[in-house]
Order: C-alpha cells, then structure tokens, then sequence
C-alpha cells in the first residue's frame, strides 16, 4: 500500500508550492445528477459500467445530495473503479487505502474492534473511506452542505455490497 502511494507520488512530483488559497486554485465539483454522471472508468474484474458495482456507485452519488466523487479501490491501493471529476483518480486510490490502513491500525490498537469507515471533515468538504469486505474500500467525496448522518445511512450497506462483489469478482465461486 505504502509502496504504491510512494510509486504515484514519484512519477508525479508536485509542480510546485500548494497555492495560498486552494478553494480558488480548484475549482469546486459540481452536484450531479444520473445525466451528467459519465461512463465510470473499467478496472480490474469489471466489465462494464452497467456491472452491479457501478449501479451502486451511481446509485450512491444520486441518493446522497452533494456527493461529488465516489471511488472503489482495493485495500493496496488499486484502482477498481471511480467517477471522481477533477480527482486524479490512482493517487486517490492509493491515498484512500493509506486512510484505511491508519484507521484499522488504531482500532486494533485501541483494540475496539473492526474497522468501519472515517469521515474527515474539512472547512470545504467531506471525505469519508469506508470499509467494503477484507478486500476493498469505498471512498465518497462531498461539499460541505452533506449531511453526514444521510451519508452513513446509504453508503454502509453500499459498502457492504461493494465488498461481496468485488470478494466474488476476484474469487469467483
């Protein structure tokens, strides 16, 4: 996991100093609905954007009002699948399995049991990771107006579904 997140950094070095206000450098992701969501890139055992795993991808982005990207990635940091505008989505990937990595290592340390999600809040957004099965990881990212308790309630089972269809993909019965 370290090692990819290192791998992606070193082919593409920051082009310079992080600028002073970053709300104005990027701009912000737009709400989206069904129409304006595009074909979600294909990786590893996904077929085709029309797969179960990007039903409930879509699906997750039009339930959640201000939901701006969702991505699912395995707990190493590859890529499966995303629709992140505006996101580079391997660095993503990679940076999500290291959020995933710290909150099961504190859990276990704490020894408070399994790890179930993170949510990092920020003074423009959420980013919230989410365990999806021992495999992979779901990552949603949203303005500030989510309402955070909504975002649990629909993307746990979506979790939890993402994890059994990547579990089946990869170790098909």
């Amino acid at each position: 996991m370290i090692r990819a997140l290192l791998d992606l950094l070193r082919r593409q070095p920051p082009a310079g100093p992080l600028p002073e206000a970053l709300p104005e450098a990027l701009p912000a992701l737009p709400d989206r609905t069904e129409r304006d969501i595009p074909e979600i890139r294909k990786r590893g055992g996904v077929v085709d954007t029309e797969s179960p795993l990007f039903v409930e991808l879509r699906e997750l982005r039009l339930r959640v009002p201000h939901v701006t990207g969702v991505l699912v990635a395995s707990v190493d940091g590859m890529l499966i699948a995303q629709d992140t505008p505006g996101i580079e989505p391997e660095v993503f990937a990679a940076m999500s399995a290291a959020q995933l990595g710290l909150g099961q290592q504190l859990v276990a340390t704490l020894r408070t049991g399994d790890f179930r999600e993170t949510v990092t809040a920020a003074t423009h957004g959420y980013v919230a990771t989410f365990a999806a099965g021992p495999a992979a990881l779901l990552t949603v990212v949203a303005g500030p107006e989510l309402n955070v308790a909504r975002l649990h309630h629909e993307a746990r089972p979506v979790a939890a579904r993402i994890g059994q269809l990547v579990a089946t993909a990869y170790h098909p019965a």
